[in-house]
């Protein structure tokens, strides 16, 4: 009876932390959507699916690389774009349920793995996590890595302890994840490792079906590289070039610097984050992206330190008895994936982002999990654990409560509904000015609420998208100002050179202000 009155009351504390990750990644939720460039991008292709235009064998390109992924991701994107009718509010709702899923997968895997109070703990970790909740809502490739790098340790883990057909499973995991994102491949390492060290226990039929789950799910791929004169292959070799040559070189210090700021990220981001900012890719504005305290980055390194603490402890019987035991085998494979982050920031040496290490924060959450369980299991330090969870808890809904976005969704709808009105279905044309804010998905969000323009600012970047051109003369020219006075004061001067520009050629018909985008109607000069 007393079990049962347990596993009620952890089915209870497990729907309350479920509660909490679904406030974290739905609080706000289209306000803060996060559509720019690679959700635009992401967009049209599964419009050119949907509409039958296109039917893609490669993906995205992987970080401006000239290497492009697996076309999978894309035909899932068509689900939603064909579901909510190409509204980027469905493209929202999508990224933010997955997150609360990966928040109960986080549950069952660290439940099997470990024991279930840790994985209660691991749960509440990443449901909490500003961070992981930020990144949960952004619809793009990499949002399906902190799932797949779960899943894909989760299968290492039963095929060697329940059955070695498992490992089929974690091979099409880590074959559906090159259709994610590139660093999928720093799990590549632990897998091999496995494989190779235990190959008796899998058998030779095993390993070769679980080859071939991988090689078919990059069947899309490889005939794109057959047709095409191997252009994957190509960009492989230039990309190896470019980093000897120190073209994409990225210091050692500023990528340490990177994985330290994203673990104390994790435990807590300070408050009033700008979103907008948050994931580091508008370079010229990273000085105003909140970074982790000296003293929270210390909070998370103690908790990393505690869990090795743990997994020694765990290991002594393996190195005594020479027994791979369930226990062993869990924290082992949790902590290798911890030392694969930390090799993936010393040994690549190119342009870093966070957003790279996604895969790793829900073993993050983990690693604290077991960490937080292990002051519970110690009757003197149970409360410093219960303090631990509060503070965490407290810190991080602090943020949620004050954070914001200077270009968010909610503003970028007031323009279009502004621009529709004034456009009145004429033909018109799309221009932009500013720096990271002009890449905001414009010239889809105007496509899609406004009607098609005659020609964009945008259309050297998409116009092999285009299908259905709309040909004309326009009559009108919509121009978006969004001169972040945060700028350099060199790209303040020439952004707004390039307004004046605009504004003696043309006469201004009618303008607004909406949040930070001032949007002018402009009409040519006869």
């Amino acid at each position: 009876m007393s079990k049962l009155k347990k596993i009620s009351r952890i089915r209870i504390l497990l729907l309350g932390v479920l509660v909490l990750a679904f406030l974290f990644r739905f609080y706000h939720l289209t306000d803060w959507f996060a559509f720019g460039m690679d959700q635009e991008y992401e967009a049209f292709l599964a419009k050119n699916i949907v509409e039958g235009a296109h039917f893609p064998l490669i993906g995205v390109n992987a970080a401006d690389t000239g290497l492009y992924l697996g076309p999978l991701f894309i035909y899932f994107s068509a689900l939603p774009y064909l579901l909510f009718g190409g509204n980027p509010a469905g493209f929202a709702i999508f990224a933010s349920s997955l997150g609360v899923m990966t928040t109960l997968v986080v549950f069952l895997v660290a439940k099997k793995m470990v024991n279930r109070r840790a994985a209660l703990l691991a749960a509440f970790f990443y449901a909490v996590s500003f961070l992981t909740s930020y990144y949960d809502r952004q619809y793009w490739n990499p949002m399906l890595m902190p799932l797949f790098s779960l899943l894909i340790g989760y299968f290492l883990y039963r095929s060697m302890t329940d059955n070695k057909k498992y490992l089929l499973a974690a091979a099409f995991f880590f074959g559906l994840g090159l259709h994610s994102h590139l660093s999928v491949w720093m799990l590549a390492p632990l897998i091999l490792f496995l494989t190779v060290k235990y190959k008796r226990h899998f058998g030779r039929k095993i390993i070769i079906w679980a080859v071939a789950v991988f090689l078919l799910l990059q069947l899309p791929l490889l005939l794109f590289e057959l047709r095409h004169d191997f252009p994957n292959l190509k960009a492989f070799f230039s990309l190896l070039s470019q980093i000897r040559g120190g073209g994409l070189f990225a210091s050692f210090s500023d990528r340490i610097r990177l994985l330290f700021n994203t673990l104390g990220r994790f435990f807590w981001i300070p408050p009033r984050p700008d979103l907008f900012l948050e994931n580091g890719q508008c370079r010229e504005l990273t000085a105003f992206r909140k970074d982790a305290y000296p003293e929270i980055i210390l909070l998370a390194l103690a908790g990393i330190g505690l869990f090795i603490k743990v997994a020694f402890h765990k290991m002594k019987s393996f190195f005594s008895h020479k027994r791979l035991l369930p226990d062993n085998l869990g924290l082992g494979i949790i902590g290798s994936v911890l030392l694969l982050g930390l090799a993936a920031v010393i040994f690549y040496p190119g342009a870093f982002f966070e957003y790279y290490l996604l895969w790793l924060l829900p073993y993050l959450a983990i690693i604290l999990g077991v960490a937080v369980e292990s002051l519970w299991r110690n009757e003197d330090l149970v409360y410093l654990g219960a303090t631990v969870c509060f503070m965490f808890l407290l810190g991080n809904v602090i943020t949620l409560g004050t954070a914001f976005s200077s270009y968010s969704y909610t503003g970028k709808m007031a323009v279009l509904d502004y621009s529709q009105k004034a456009v009145e279905q004429e033909e018109y044309s799309l221009e932009a000015l500013g720096e990271c804010p002009r890449f905001g998905g414009w010239r889809y969000l105007y496509e899609h609420y406004v009607g098609k323009p005659v020609h964009s600012y945008m259309d050297s970047y998409y116009d092999w998208l285009y299908y259905d051109r709309k040909q004309g003369n326009p009559g009108k020219i919509v121009l978006l100002s969004m001169i972040d006075p945060r700028l350099p004061n060199e790209l303040l001067v020439k952004w707004q050179e390039s307004k004046l520009q605009f504004l003696t050629e043309f006469n201004i018909l009618s303008d607004e202000i909406y949040e930070n985008v001032h949007v002018f109607i402009l009409s040519p000069k006869k």
